[in-house]
């Protein structure tokens, strides 16, 4: 799949569509430079500190959680609808326990701007510098929102990815 460079604004309507479907595919690499995938649904952009930035949520008891915490840039990943499958599975099983790239057939690509792989079988991506990370504070949250996010009480840790580049295939939308 050949992806041009695009202007991260043209990905934000797709991405909150994807996001608040079937879900993104995050990419972290770990210190020997091994991806991991996860699904998440849950995501922020905007300008931060006069830079467009993409948030994303890990809880710690995630195995991409020592990913995220080892490496210094993740990538969100846009699946087609046809991957809607993979989205699931990659949401539902643990990467201790399989590697959801082969298990799924898919192909993790050396990022272009950032240390972190991108799934090559997405026709979109975004590629994020961590230049932040803080834990939710559960004192300081909704009380509605503690009870029916956290009843485990794991917490997720918020990372702060600038956007360095997006890329998606001409025909994306």
């Amino acid at each position: 799949m050949s992806k041009i460079q695009v202007d991260y604004p043209k990905l934000m309507e797709p991405t909150t569509r994807i996001l608040g479907s079937y879900g993104a595919l995050l990419v972290a690499n770990d210190l020997q430079r091994k991806p991991n995938v996860m699904t998440i649904g849950w995501a922020a952009y905007g300008i931060i500190w006069s830079k467009p930035m993409m948030l994303v949520l890990v809880r710690p008891s995630r195995h991409t959680y020592r990913f995220m915490e080892e490496s210094e840039s993740f990538t969100v990943n846009l699946p087609p609808p046809e991957m809607a499958d993979v989205a699931t599975f990659c949401g539902t099983v643990s990467g201790r326990d399989v590697d959801k790239f082969a298990a799924k057939g898919l192909t993790a690509v050396n990022g272009n701007r950032v240390s972190a792989s991108y799934v090559e079988q997405c026709p979109a991506h975004f590629e994020c510098r961590i230049v932040h990370k803080n834990h939710v504070v559960p004192q300081l949250l909704d009380p509605s929102i503690v009870s029916g996010c956290y009843s485990k009480g794991d917490f997720h840790t918020i990372y702060y990815g600038e956007i360095i580049a997006c890329y998606a295939e001409e025909s994306f939308k």
